[in-house]
């Protein structure tokens, strides 16, 4: 099982544990991009590897790895279907475990990190999520690039992570 898929599981098992039975694809990529914001902005590195890339799409940061992430994790580790909602005009794709996953192999820092990033943003609704990603440095360099260019959406643009300064307090421990 590759890294990624590792991370969404354990996104997934702390969802659940936190009474979100599942995730929106659109909630499971906001979450997935933060981490790499959070990861920037605490080490200057990313958190996932060089496999793992964000481009621009419509509703915000996409990858091609997560979709195939989730391809290789479905109906062996999760299930994802469509719902629909009565007020919403189109259907809702979510991703649930099949099964409460006990043992994820991830570091114990990665665990503390991964737990940091969730409990902040997993009770946003998601215009809520989708305004914090729009906020992040490289989503703000992709809007102005998108503003000079005059177009609506520079989709498939390779999104940008070294815009991100790193945390004042991480920098001064780090230098010490």
């Amino acid at each position: 099982m590759s890294r990624l898929e590792t991370i969404i599981l354990y996104l997934l098992t702390r969802a659940k544990q936190r009474g979100k039975d599942n995730l929106s694809k659109i909630e499971l990529f906001k979450l997935l991009y933060l981490l790499e914001v959070e990861a920037y902005k605490l080490t200057g590195k990313t958190f996932f590897d060089s496999t793992v890339s964000f481009t621009r799409d419509k509703n915000g940061p996409i990858s091609a790895t997560i979709y195939h992430a989730l391809n290789d994790l479905d109906d062996k580790y999760i299930t994802i279907n469509s719902q629909q909602k009565a007020n919403y005009p189109y259907p809702r794709h979510c991703i649930s475990l099949k099964k409460l996953i006990k043992k994820i192999n991830l570091q114990p820092s990665e665990k503390i990190f991964v737990n940091s990033v969730i409990e902040e943003y997993l009770p946003m609704t998601i215009s809520n999520l989708k305004n914090v990603v729009y906020n992040t440095e490289p989503m703000k360099k992709m809007q102005e690039e998108e503003r000079q260019q005059k177009v609506s959406v520079l989709k498939g643009y390779q999104i940008d992570f070294s815009s991100i300064p790193m945390d004042e307090d991480m920098v001064d421990l780090i230098s010490a």
